[in-house]
C-alpha cells in the first residue's frame, strides 16, 4: 500500500448524470480542478473512461491514483432495475471505492449521494424527517442506498476518513431524468405541437420537498467544503411544494393549450401526501440552499417552450 497523499483535485463519479453534470459546471464556475470517472465519456479533459460492468476496486485504484484527489463525489448509481442490480450498482460501487481508497492509501474527503428513499416508513406524515429518524425503505432503490449509506459510516469508523452522505430530496431542473414525473411532464409538453394536448398524470396533490438541482449542487460543494460536515446530512429545503403547482408553472411556461387526464395506474397506493426533510442540519453546516420560485423555475424544464420561440 502507497501512503502518498491528495494532489487537490476533485473527482466526480457520475458526472455525467443529472446531479453531476451541475456540480461538475458549479464546480467549474469556482475555477477548481475537477476530474470525472464513469462510463460516459465525459465531455472534461481530465476523465477515466470505465467499461460497462467493470467497476472494479482494480479500476478504481487506477482513478485514483492518477488523479490522486483531494475530494471524491460519489454520485455514480442506478435508479431503475432489479433489486439484485440495485445492489450491485449502488452498494457494489461503493464498496469497491472503500476497497480502492484503503488499497492507494489515500485519504481523501468522500461525498455519496444518499436518498430521502432510505426513510420510508419513518416518514409520517407532513413531519419534517430528522436524520437520526429509524430508516425502513419501501423500494428496492431505497435498501440499495441504505446499504450504500451504512457501508460508507462503516468505512468512515474503520479508517478515519472524512465521510458525508448527502440524503437528497427531490432534485429539479432542466434534463431530468424521464422516469420521474416531472421529468415526464416535461417530455409530454415538448411532444406536444401548438395545439397542445392531454397530459397524463398520476396524483398531482401530492407534496414534496424540491429543490433545484443548481442548489443540490451548491450545497454539496459546500459540505465537501466544511470540515465539520460527516456522517449522513438531509439535502432539503423543510418545505413541501404541491406537484400540481409545478406542472401549472410548466404548462403556462409552454404556452400550449393543455388539459390534464388522471390516469388511475400511475397512482400508489398509501403514498405519504407530504414528504419533507429535516433541514436543520444542513442550516448549521451553513449549506441550506435559499428559498425559490419552484413554480417559475419549473417552466425552465421545458427545451422549447411556445412562448421562447
Amino acid at each position: 500500500m502507497s501512503s502518498h497523499q491528495p494532489g487537490g483535485g476533485i473527482l466526480i463519479s457520475g458526472a455525467g448524470g443529472f446531479i453531476g453534470r451541475a456540480l461538475a459546471t458549479h464546480l467549474d464556475g469556482r475555477g477548481l480542478p475537477v476530474a470525472s470517472v464513469g462510463t460516459r465519456r465525459d465531455v472534461r479533459a481530465e476523465h477515466w473512461t470505465v467499461a460497462p460492468g467493470h467497476w472494479s476496486v482494480a479500476t478504481w485504484g487506477k482513478a485514483l491514483d492518477h488523479f490522486r484527489p483531494a475530494t471524491v463525489f460519489h454520485l455514480a448509481g442506478a435508479t431503475q432495475g432489479t433489486p439484485e442490480g440495485l445492489q450491485a450498482v449502488n452498494l457494489g460501487l461503493a464498496q469497491a471505492l472503500f476497497a480502492a481508497l484503503r488499497r492507494t492509501g489515500l485519504r481523501p474527503t468522500v461525498i455519496l449521494a444518499g436518498s430521502a428513499a432510505e426513510y420510508g416508513e419513518a416518514v409520517v406524515d407532513g413531519v419534517p424527517v430528522r436524520e437520526d429518524a429509524p430508516c425502513a425503505p419501501l423500494t428496492a432503490y431505497g435498501r440499495s442506498k441504505l446499504a450504500q449509506t451504512r457501508a460508507a459510516l462503516t468505512f468512515a469508523a474503520e479508517t478515519g476518513i472524512r465521510v458525508l452522505v448527502a440524503r437528497i430530496f427531490n432534485p429539479i431542473g432542466r434534463g431530468l431524468p424521464g422516469h420521474l414525473a416531472l421529468g415526464d411532464f416535461a417530455r409530454q409538453i415538448d411532444a406536444f405541437g401548438a395545439g397542445g394536448g392531454t397530459l397524463v398524470t398520476g396524483d398531482i396533490e401530492v407534496c414534496r420537498d424540491m429543490l433545484l438541482v443548481e442548489d443540490v449542487a451548491w450545497a454539496l460543494a459546500e459540505l465537501a467544503a466544511n470540515p465539520a460536515a460527516s456522517g449522513v446530512v438531509n439535502l432539503c429545503t423543510g418545505v413541501p411544494t404541491r406537484i400540481g403547482d409545478l406542472l401549472e408553472g410548466m404548462i403556462l411556461a409552454s404556452g400550449k393549450p393543455i388539459t390534464i387526464a388522471h390516469d388511475p395506474a400511475r397512482l400508489r397506493r398509501g403514498e405519504r401526501r407530504v414528504i419533507v426533510g429535516s433541514p436543520d442540519a444542513l442550516a448549521a453546516l451553513g449549506a441550506k440552499p435559499p428559498r425559490r420560485d419552484l413554480r417559475q423555475a419549473a417552466g425552465t424544464m421545458l427545451t422549447a417552450p411556445l412562448r421562447a420561440a
